[in-house]
C-alpha cells in the first residue's frame, strides 16, 4: 500500500489524507480522530478468528448491589443511607450538619465524609456485616474484594485516589520533569499517524483502541484479495480487516511479531494532570517501524477479557511485548474504573490460569507490582522472558511516566540492546524499579 490505509470506527478514510491540528484536536479528512473518544460501553468486536473461550468477568449481583448502595450513601453525605446499611453496620447516622456514631460522638459531616480512613473503616464494617470477604492493601489502603475461590481476580471496592496524587506530587518534588507544551501530545499523535501512512501501514482507530499493521503484512493480504484495486475504499478496508484477522485455530502465524499495550488510565491521567502519558503511543509507532503488529487498548477496553485473550494467545501471535501503564499494588494489576461501574483487578493466579507466553518482555508500569515476586514469578513461569516493575509506589504524573518508560524501552527498541541494559538504565534513575528473569532478552 503506497499511501497506507486508515480505518476509523469501521469506515475507511479515503486518500489523499489531509491532516490538520486545531489546538489539542487532530482531524484526518475532517474526521476528529484525536483526542480519542471516551466510550463507556464499547461494542464487542472479535480481534481474532477462533478465539479461545474467555470467561465474562462480572461482579456477582449481590456484591455489586452492596457496593453501589454504600457509595451512593457515602456520596450523599449519609443524608440518604440506602437500606440503613451504614447505620446497621457502623452505627453512623446523619444529624443535620453532623455525623453521630453509636457512642454519641459527633463529627462535622463534611470533614467526616471526606476522611478516607473513616470511609474505609465504614465500608469494611458493611462488607463484614454482609459476609463479603475483603483485603486491604498496604500502602494505599485500597479495599479489594476477591471474586473467586483462588483469588484470581476481583473488584476494587475502595480506591485511594487522593493518596496516589499526593505520592505523585511528592515524587515530582524529588524528581522534577519539565512540563510539555500543551498541544504537543496532539502534534506527536499527528506525527505518528503521518509516519505510518507514509510507510504504507494500515491504522485502525476504533472505540478506545488503536491497531498498527505494518505494510509488509498489508501488502501480503491485499495480494490474496481478488481484484483488490477495483474495490471501493470501504470494501478494501473490510477485505483487509478480514484477511488480516489472525486465525488462532491455525499454527503460529509465520513472520508475525506482535505487541500489546494496555493503558487503562488514559482518561484518568488527563482528568487528574491535564494530559496523558505519550509513551504508550510512541512505543507503538517505534515497534510498528520494526514490523510489529501492535494493539493499544485504552480505558475500559484495557479490561480483564483483553488481558486473558492476549495472555492465552501469546505463541499463536508471537507476542513479544506486553506493556501496561496503570494503577496497581502488591500482587494486583488494576483495570480502569468505568464512569458507572466498578474497577477490577487481577493477581498472579490470573496469569497462571490464562498465560501461555514465549520469550515475552513484560513491563508493568504500576505501583508496587514488584513489591513481592508473585506477579513476576507467574509471568516468568508462564513463558515471559523478563518482567519489569516497581517495588514501591510510583508516580502517575504523565511526564514522569514518559521519562521512565522511554529510559527502559529506548535501549531495547532503538539500540537493539538487551533487557538487562534497559533495566539498568531505568534502575540508575529510579532505584525502586527492578527486573526479574533473563537479562539477555531482546525485542527482535
Amino acid at each position: 500500500m503506497k499511501k497506507g490505509i486508515i480505518v476509523f470506527k469501521g469506515k475507511a478514510v479515503e486518500a489523499p489524507y489531509i491532516m490538520r491540528q486545531e489546538a489539542d484536536k487532530i482531524f484526518i479528512n475532517e474526521e476528529p480522530v484525536y483526542p480519542l473518544p471516551v466510550i463507556e460501553e464499547p461494542r464487542k468486536k472479535l480481534l481474532f478468528k477462533s478465539e479461545p473461550e474467555i470467561p465474562e468477568f462480572h461482579v456477582p449481583e449481590a456484591v455489586e448491589q452492596v457496593l453501589t448502595d454504600f457509595h451512593e450513601s457515602w456520596s450523599s453525605g449519609l443524608v440518604r443511607d440506602v437500606k440503613n446499611m451504614v447505620k446497621k453496620a457502623a452505627g453512623l447516622e446523619r444529624d443535620k450538619d453532623f455525623v453521630r456514631d453509636a457512642s454519641g460522638l459527633v463529627r462535622d459531616a463534611s470533614d467526616f465524609i471526606q476522611d478516607f480512613q473513616e470511609q474505609k473503616e465504614t465500608l469494611e464494617k458493611v462488607l463484614a456485616r454482609e459476609d463479603i470477604s475483603f483485603v486491604e492493601t498496604e500502602t494505599y489502603k485500597d479495599v479489594l474484594v476477591p471474586l473467586d475461590k483462588k483469588r484470581t481476580w476481583g473488584a476494587v471496592a475502595l480506591f485511594n485516589e487522593a493518596e496516589r496524587l499526593r505520592i505523585a506530587a511528592s515524587i515530582h518534588k524529588e524528581f522534577p520533569v519539565p512540563a510539555k507544551y500543551p498541544y504537543k501530545d496532539a502534534a506527536k499523535f499527528k506525527q505518528y499517524m503521518e509516519t505510518g501512512l507514509k510507510q504504507g501501514d494500515m491504522i485502525i482507530i476504533d472505540e478506545n483502541q488503536i491497531e498498527f499493521i505494518p505494510q509488509r503484512l498489508v501488502d501480503a493480504a491485499a495480494k490474496k484479495v481478488p481484484d483488490f484495486e477495483g474495490l471501493t475504499p470501504d470494501e478494501k478496508a473490510e477485505a483487509l480487516t478480514d484477511a488480516l484477522t489472525p486465525d488462532l485455530s491455525k499454527p503460529r502465524i509465520r513472520q508475525l511479531k506482535s505487541a500489546v499495550i494496555f493503558f487503562p488510565e488514559y482518561s484518568w491521567q488527563k482528568n487528574s494532570f491535564g494530559r496523558h502519558a505519550r509513551y504508550p503511543f510512541s512505543l507503538a509507532t517505534k515497534l510498528r517501524s520494526r514490523q510489529y503488529r501492535v494493539w493499544i487498548f485504552l480505558d475500559t477496553m484495557a479490561n480483564l477479557e483483553k488481558w486473558a485473550l492476549f495472555l492465552e494467545s501469546g505463541p499463536k501471535i508471537n507476542l513479544r511485548v506486553i506493556y501496561n501503564q496503570g494503577h496497581g499494588g502488591r500482587n494486583a494489576i488494576y483495570m480502569c474504573k468505568p464512569e458507572r461501574g466498578i474497577r477490577y483487578y487481577f493477581t498472579d493466579q490470573f496469569v497462571y490460569r490464562h498465560a501461555v507466553l514465549n520469550k515475552t518482555v513484560s513491563y508493568i508500569h504500576s505501583c508496587s507490582t514488584l513489591s513481592d515476586d508473585r506477579l513476576a514469578t507467574a509471568f516468568l513461569q508462564r513463558g515471559a522472558c523478563t518482567y519489569g516493575g516497581w517495588k514501591v509506589p510510583t508516580s502517575a504524573q504523565p511526564e514522569y511516566c514518559d521519562t521512565c518508560d522511554g529510559t527502559f524501552w529506548r535501549p531495547l527498541v532503538t539500540q537493539r540492546s538487551t533487557t538487562g541494559d534497559g533495566c539498568r538504565a531505568l534502575n540508575q534513575v529510579v532505584p525502586s524499579f527492578e527486573c526479574r528473569g533473563n537479562n539477555n532478552c531482546r525485542v527482535p
